[in-house]
Order: structure tokens, then sequence, then C-alpha cells
């Protein structure tokens, strides 16, 4: 079996009191998802998210919190059995346009409520993490 990790970040913004989640859609599978990537050789998954948030979704973003992992297990397309990690942080939008600076892996990207942003994201993983996030700005 394959193992691979991956981190990424639950991105918010606070507008007029209300709190906003960034998802982005992938260019290759076109799902919504949270921005996340492989974990390089020498790098904490705290810089791998902050790197893949800016890499993917074209914003700088401040880890706020560490929100959790989950594991998933597929197929790829050699026919190796992955086993998949994936950790996220709960991050702070500071600045960028991902409208217009999105990286090449993602088509589309938005900014909705969490309610919205869960109902919106196709992975159950990704959808508890936006659902941790709000618990936490909640408190």
């Amino acid at each position: 079996m394959k193992y691979e990790t991956s981190a990424g970040g639950a991105v918010y913004r606070k507008t007029n009191s209300k709190i906003e989640f960034l998802i982005v859609q992938h260019s290759g599978h076109h799902r919504w998802v949270l921005p996340k990537g492989w974990i390089d050789p020498g790098e904490t998954r705290q810089q791998t998210a902050a790197r893949e948030v800016k890499e993917e979704a074209g914003v700088e973003a401040e880890i706020k919190n560490y929100l959790g992992e989950f594991t998933i297990f597929y197929t790829n397309p050699e026919k190796e059995k992955v086993r998949k990690t994936s950790h996220f942080f709960l991050m702070e939008y500071k600045s960028g346009d991902p409208v217009k600076d999105h990286g090449w892996e993602v088509e589309n990207t938005q900014w909705l409520a969490a309610k919205e942003a869960a109902e919106k994201l196709d992975y159950p993983g990704e959808k508890n993490m936006v659902e941790k996030a709000v618990d936490l700005l909640e408190k």
C-alpha cells in the first residue's frame, strides 16, 4: 500500500459580522474542496498548509488552530491502493484575490457562508473540518 500525507486550510474571513469560508473547484476532477496538497520533504504541516492555500487559492492566510485529520483509501490510476491522511488548519484570510490569483489546479473559487460551504464540499471529511472551524470561531 502507498501512503500519502497532505495538509491544507479552512480559510475564513469575517464580513459584516458574517463568517465565510473559501472553497475551490479542482480543475482535474472538478470537485469542490478545501485547498490542500502533499507535504514536501522537510516541510511541516503548517508550512504545507500555508503554501498550498497560496498556490491553489491565491491568498495569504494566518494559521489559527489545528482542526484535525482524516484518512481515506482509494486506488490511484496505477491501480495501487493508497492510504491518504489529510491534516487541516483553521486559517484567517489576510490578503489576495482568489478569483484572479488562484493556481492552475483550480478552475473556480467561492467565498460561502459556513453552511453553504459545507453543503457544496464534495468530501465528508472536509465538510467536517468546516463544522469544526465554525465551532472554534463561535467560542
